[in-house]
């Protein structure tokens, strides 16, 4: 069964009064733990805090999450906490919080966000109204489950441009955490970048060039098969690292790009020489921003740039469309993003809540 925990949140003496209202004082919020793939049971609570998120990402909203949850091991222990507000007859989520337990000998115990490879943002989704009261809680999370010495909270993989990151650092202001932030490395630029026009000539040499982007879901899933099947004819194939080579993975890319696809937020190109695939490119998410999930290329032709061609493309598709990736090689076409982790630590001038029997005792006296 999930676990629940109703709680208030002990003021900090260090915040200023009308500070406290929005960020000290989440009586009535209710965190619950589930494990991720239970979370199927409230689907459209879930969607409706990502259409209110402060970051919108489909990275942690259920098209994405339950297919991972259901196929990949990596993420069958995944553990979320759910922030709710209000009776239970009328609750509203307000927090979507994927994040484990560190426990500590000494001090502190720590809640770790989301982290993992596959996504290209780890930002959990957090009502945009709500979110230092969120944060607050978090940073609070009392429970009979475990966290009842919790203090301190790390989130990963944030944008370090985006909405989400300037709350926190608001809410460790009040609440007496200090804020570390530690910038994710930067992928290292190229000196020369190639020139596409040219390299695109040199490629039509080769045969009769043609570039497609999925309309319908027929199409996204066909264009799917044949990107994996480029995928698996090189190198990473040979490596045994192809997702072709892993049911599993194969199987979540599958569900993935289908259930994405439903809310328009999946689109995969294909660049052919002599109408056979020799670049192939996964997106998600929806204009403006777009993640490039994954990209293969003909390995015979890697000297004119095929992938790179085919984002070029793509990017030129829509307007005001971005395409965001870190991958070698791709700097001339893609946008990198500045991801970065952040810890907010509870810190010695932060006063700590009496406990029961002391405030019994006061009350008393």
């Amino acid at each position: 069964m999930p676990n629940l925990a109703a709680y208030p949140v002990a003021p900090s003496e260090t915040a200023p009064k009308q500070r406290r209202a929005a960020i000290d004082d989440p009586a009535g919020l209710v965190i619950e733990r589930r494990p991720l793939a239970g979370c199927a049971a409230i689907e459209a609570e879930w969607r409706d805090l990502g259409a209110r998120a402060i970051e919108p990402t489909p990275f942690c909203e259920p098209d994405f999450a339950l297919s991972a949850a259901q196929h990949l091991v990596d993420f069958r222990d995944v553990s979320v906490l759910l922030l709710w507000d209000g009776p239970a007859a009328s609750r509203r989520l307000l927090g979507f919080v994927p994040a484990r337990l560190r426990r500590r000998l000494l001090g502190q115990d720590e809640l770790i966000g989301w982290n993992n490879p596959r996504l290209g943002l780890a930002t959990p989704l957090i009502d945009i109204d709500q979110a230092e009261r969120v944060v607050a809680a978090l940073l609070h999370a009392p429970g009979r489950w475990g966290l009842a010495n919790t203090q301190n909270l790390q989130l990963n993989r944030l944008d370090l441009d985006g909405p989400l990151l300037h709350s926190l650092l608001q809410v460790a202001e009040h609440t007496g955490h200090a804020a570390t932030l530690e910038p994710a490395p930067a992928p290292l630029a190229t000196a020369d970048q190639p020139d596409l026009a040219a390299l695109r000539h040199g490629l039509s040499r080769h045969g009769k060039l043609s570039f497609a982007e999925s309309g319908s879901r027929q199409e996204l899933r066909d264009m799917v098969e044949l990107h994996l099947a480029l995928e698996a004819s090189g190198s990473l194939a040979r490596a045994g690292g192809a997702a072709l080579q892993d049911i599993r993975e194969s199987a979540f890319l599958r569900a993935m790009t289908r259930n994405l696809a439903r809310s328009h937020r999946c689109r995969v190109g294909l660049l052919s020489l002599d109408e056979k695939p020799i670049a192939g490119a996964i997106l998600i998410g929806r204009s403006p921003r777009l993640w490039l999930y994954s990209g293969s290329q003909d390995e015979r032709f890697a000297s004119f740039a095929p992938l790179a061609q085919l984002i070029a493309w793509l990017g030129r598709r829509g307007r005001q469309r971005e395409i965001l990736a870190d991958l070698l090689g791709l700097h001339a076409v893609t946008l990198p993003q500045r991801l970065g982790d952040i810890r907010l630590t509870v810190t010695a001038k932060t006063v700590r809540r009496a406990t029961p029997l002391i405030r019994r005792r006061a009350a008393a006296a």
